[in-house]
């Protein structure tokens, strides 16, 4: 399931990078905004999988600090 997010991501980026082409160029108006739409409706999307990934990362973190407060010798 980690795996298939990724992949979302990773293909949100690559959506998000030929947004960023296509407004560099000659685009007219009109379908520049609608790209630059579609762009940001994506960057929402990457960002909100970033911040659950965060979350997941700390809870990891705070597991891993619990479990090595049981062999800490110098209490």
């Amino acid at each position: 399931m980690a795996e298939n997010r990724m992949n979302k991501f990773e293909d949100n980026i690559a959506k998000l990078e030929g947004i960023v082409k296509k407004l560099e160029g000659d685009a007219p108006l009109d379908e520049a905004i609608s790209a630059f739409g579609e762009g940001v409706e994506l960057t929402k999307l990457c960002i909100a999988e970033l911040k659950a990934e965060k979350g997941r990362l700390e809870l990891l973190v705070n597991d891993l600090d619990k479990v090595t407060e049981e062999f800490n010798v110098d209490k």
